[in-house]
């Protein structure tokens, strides 16, 4: 399954992400996404697009690990989102590290992976101390491990150039093959006299 590919520019999340469709109660440390305003009929487009939900895939093998109905907040500055519950696609090392990250001295984190491929998605903050208390207990997940994909924004179309079939289109077809069989047995009726009169020609010959 193509999914669209979860930006990430210069540490921040681009204004295409629709991470920023959903409306999320986030701390001031943590940035949301804006998108740029629009007019008219882009602006309609825009928000029937935003009311439609995003799953989240492994950047790796493509397995199905989140989704926003499970959304929290996104951060800006660590390049990650955070999600309440995910897929069974995912996997918990229970063990718990220091975190290595800037500014997080004290962490003690959980890595999660896909356990399709084993690639490492994040990790779930089990202690943090309290600027960090937002993420406690949540899956943060690194943008640079997911992809994305919002449901319902296939473009393409199955397109047929047969038309509906009727109850008088049916009726004609019926005619049509009423006329066709008919004129089939007349067709094989002359047929069969023609070989019977080249018959009768060989046996006086």
């Amino acid at each position: 399954m193509a999914g669209l590919l979860y930006p990430v520019s210069g540490g921040a999340l681009g204004p295409d992400s629709s991470l920023s469709l959903l409306e999320a109660s986030i701390p001031r440390d943590v940035s949301t996404v804006e998108r740029p305003r629009a007019s008219g009929k882009e602006e309609e487009e825009g928000e029937n697009q935003e009311n439609l939900p995003m799953v989240f895939l492994c950047g790796g093998c493509k397995r199905p690990v989140g989704d926003t109905l499970s959304w929290v907040a996104n951060d800006e500055e660590a390049e990650c989102i955070l999600l309440r519950d995910v897929s069974s696609n995912v996997s918990v090392d229970k063990e718990q590290k220091l975190s290595k990250r800037p500014g997080e001295c004290g962490c003690m984190v959980e890595t999660f992976f896909c356990s399709g491929c084993s690639l490492t998605l994040g990790s779930i903050y089990r202690c943090t101390p309290k600027h960090l208390d937002y993420k406690r207990d949540l899956f943060c997940f690194s943008v640079d491990a997911i992809e994305s994909y919002i449901l319902g924004s296939s473009e393409k179309q199955a397109v047929t150039d047969e038309e509906p079939l009727t109850l008088e289109s049916r009726a004609a077809l019926e005619e049509a093959l009423k006329r066709a069989n008919t004129i089939l047995k007349a067709l094989e009726a002359r047929l069969a006299t023609v070989e019977s009169r080249i018959d009768s020609l060989h046996s006086n010959a």
